[in-house]
């Protein structure tokens, strides 16, 4: 746990964190990944043609009280949900703005956020699926056909958020250690109509400060090489690069600004750093305009 244990930042420090990001992200994602506050909310933006689009929230632009400070889009770890409610109203209307109401039109209904009930599995259904089911899964696909106004929402706190991005579709997948070696990634672009050719990894714990067992470290050197594990530690970028590259997507179309979720206290929560009492970020895909 950090000294701080993990507590929110204040104004001065917050902005300070995010004018680093904001001068960071445009040599750590070649430009492919910007960072916009949209009604009060800090999102990391996609650059992507037409109109999909694919964000990666931080801790910071809600209300949520120490220590879930302050964007925290969970009540599973004991925040209290009306907090929670009204972060992700926050989320859904600053998701809207980056749409811009021209284009999405008058009178056009409220995007919708879905997210499942996530289980560290390889299960990824589409979201149309979801809907009906209300199943667990740990990925999402997102059609601009079968699903206009909604956004696939994944939650994260260390666990790696992979966004596959294809001709037809795209789909938002949680790839923890369990998942990783199980093929989630792999599961992903299965569930895809067609393969997936850009794919972004946001922010997640880093080989920095992921120090794991000599076990787990010889299972992933076995299934994805070498470069997954550094001394005690285990690289989850690395292992996802490699099952990105088992599915066609080639290193240079692999987006990840290397944004450790355990380093960064004031920008992202933290499972390992904090303990199970923190909160969650967002990954998300949506279409705009439809």
């Amino acid at each position: 746990m950090s000294p701080s244990g993990g507590a929110p930042p204040d104004v001065a420090t917050a902005r300070r964190a995010l004018a680093g990001l904001d001068r960071s992200l445009e040599d750590r994602s070649g430009g492919r990944l910007v960072l916009e506050t949209s009604a009060g909310v800090p999102l990391l933006l996609a650059r992507l043609p037409g109109k999909l689009r694919v964000a990666f929230t931080t801790r910071l632009g809600g209300v949520s009280d120490p220590p879930f400070a302050s964007l925290n889009l969970s009540t599973k770890t004991g925040d209290d949900p009306g907090a929670v409610g009204q972060n992700l109203a926050r989320l859904r209307r600053a998701l809207e703005r980056v749409d811009g109401e021209t284009e999405r039109g008058a009178g056009h209904s409220a995007l919708t956020l879905i997210s499942p009930s996530q289980v560290h599995g390889t299960r990824v259904v589409g979201a149309a699926e979801h809907r009906e089911q209300m199943a667990e899964a740990d990925g999402l696909v997102v059609h601009p056909d079968l699903d206009r106004g909604t956004a696939a929402l994944l939650l994260f706190a260390d666990c790696v958020p992979v966004v596959l991005v294809g001709e037809v579709d795209t789909a938002v997948v949680h790839a923890g250690w369990r998942g990783l070696l199980e093929g989630v990634i792999q599961q992903g672009a299965r569930a895809m109509t067609g393969p997936p050719a850009l794919a972004f990894i946001g922010p997640s714990i880093g080989p920095c400060c992921y120090e794991v067992g000599a076990d787990l470290r010889a299972r992933f050197a076995a299934r994805y090489g070498s470069r997954t594990v550094e001394g005690d530690r285990l690289d989850l970028w690395s292992a996802a690069e490699a099952a990105l590259g088992e599915i066609g997507v080639l290193p240079a179309q692999v987006i990840n600004p290397r944004l450790c979720t355990s380093c960064q206290t004031e920008l992202f929560y933290s499972h390992r750093r904090d303990g199970p009492r923190t909160g969650r970020q967002g990954a998300l895909a949506w279409w705009s305009g439809t």
